[in-house]
């Protein structure tokens, strides 16, 4: 199972790494993706006394966050929401 996870977060890396490669502005597309990631991380840790879902903020989750955006934390609410994780 861990072997599975690694492939698929590889896989996904990759696959940021090369749409932000496509962008006009790559640097640019990478910085805003991130404070879009980690803003919607602070949005949910912040209206958690009204949702009762709270994610924890980590090396892991802050990394997820920054790299996958937005996706990436709708994942870790559904994880959390799902598999109480």
């Amino acid at each position: 199972m861990a072997i599975l996870l690694l492939i698929c977060g590889a896989v996904a890396i990759t696959a940021v790494t090369f749409a932000f490669s496509r962008a006009e502005h790559p640097w640019l597309s990478a910085v805003r993706s991130a404070v879009t990631g980690i803003g919607a991380l602070f949005f949910i840790n912040i209206t958690s006394g009204a949702t009762g879902c709270y994610i924890a903020v980590n090396s892991r989750t802050v990394f997820i966050s920054t790299v996958l955006s937005l996706p990436g934390v709708l994942a870790l609410l559904v994880m959390k929401i799902i598999f109480n994780y």
